[in-house]
């Protein structure tokens, strides 16, 4: 169903939003790091970029977008530019670990529509969504955020969908372990394979995924199944948003493939670093989080944050002066440390 709500949290270097359809389950998610905005383009941003390389092999024309990297745009049969002209185009996809921005010509004016506002348009029902801001460390947007991590998500019939990205496709596993079957095998095989796709619909979206994915559906499934899996999924996924999908029905191995746009870098790309752990970035932005929710629960008392090395050393050449801006908020009783602990902590500081 359409987005019905959009809960925001505001906090230092970061802003996460979580979109919730009419039942109360997130549908999309989104992250905004402001340090970022100098040197990575953003979804739905306009940009004045060069002809870096013209590629006949793909049709296209790498972009020089200066600080901001390249980025790749595909021309219509007939178009050219010289190398070092001057263009000005909009992001529609951004970039991912192997792939640089997607881009186009620059369009119609977006009305001075920031990334937060481009990507809540997206969402079907979400431009007039009403925006509940919550405060750090809230615990609806923390959950909607871990499950879009997960490697794998419970039905609600029981049972689980894995989710694994891989570089040329994602993979989407069905496991029955738990789930009491009702009716005959093939009413049973359907039930679940139809819960199935609609998760994976709304997990796209959470996870901001894109390209080729293939479910691997639950045997047996005869075309006729097949046909109400595939429905099942593109009713869920059109409900969020208008993104470009196709899917196909079931093949005779059961596996559905899918191809949807992409839009926004991956969920897991944006937070988390090749060996699937926080990255320094994401673990001191998430201990900053938890310090502004202690310091709003104890409202006197002085604090300390203990950040991991490589997290302490981030922030510290990250230009976000945390200490100071913090102090705006909350007194100057917040203090942030390097510590040999593996994770951020927060305790009182005596």
């Amino acid at each position: 169903m359409p987005v019905d709500r959009l809960l925001r949290e505001q906090t230092l270097g970061e802003t996460r939003w979580a979109a919730l359809d009419g039942s109360g389950c997130p549908v999309a998610l989104f992250v905004e790091r402001a340090h970022e905005a100098a040197r990575r383009p953003s979804f739905g941003e306009r940009l004045t970029g060069r002809v870096r390389k013209l590629d006949a092999s793909t049709g296209g024309a790498f972009i020089d977008l200066g600080a901001k990297g390249d980025g790749f745009l595909r021309l219509k049969a007939g178009e050219t530019y010289a190398e070092g002209a001057a263009i000005d185009v909009d992001v529609v996809a951004e970039g991912r670990r192997t792939k640089v921005p997607r881009l186009r010509l620059a369009g119609p004016d977006a009305a001075g529509l920031n990334a937060a506002d481009l990507w809540r348009a997206s969402l079907s029902g979400g431009a007039a969504a009403r925006v509940e801001d919550r405060p750090a460390g809230d615990a609806e947007v923390h959950a909607a955020f871990e499950d879009a991590l997960a490697a794998a998500v419970p039905l609600r019939g029981g049972g689980r969908l894995r989710i694994e990205p891989t570089e040329a496709l994602t993979a989407a596993d069905i496991d029955t372990a738990g789930r009491a079957a009702r009716g005959g095998r093939a009413a049973a095989a359907l039930a679940i394979n139809v819960e199935a796709a609609g998760m994976l619909a709304r997990q796209i979206h959470l996870r901001g995924l894109g390209g080729l994915v293939v479910l691997d559906c639950v045997a047996p499934i005869e075309k006729a199944a097949g046909e109400q899996v595939r429905a099942a999924f593109l009713a869920a996924f059109r409900d969020i948003s208008a993104r470009q999908v196709k899917a196909l029905v079931p093949s005779v191995f059961g596996l559905m493939e899918i191809s949807a746009d992409w839009q926004l870098t991956p969920l897991r790309d944006r937070l988390l670093g090749a060996d699937g752990e926080p990255t320094p970035e994401t673990t001191a932005l998430g201990g900053l989080r938890a310090l502004e929710a202690a310091a709003r629960t104890n409202r006197m008392g002085r604090l300390r944050l203990t950040l991991p090395a490589p997290a302490f050393a981030w922030l510290a050449g990250s230009g976000l002066n945390a200490e100071g801006e913090l102090a705006k908020t909350y007194g100057a009783r917040l203090a942030i440390a390097a510590g040999a602990s593996a994770k951020p902590e927060v305790r009182p500081d005596e």
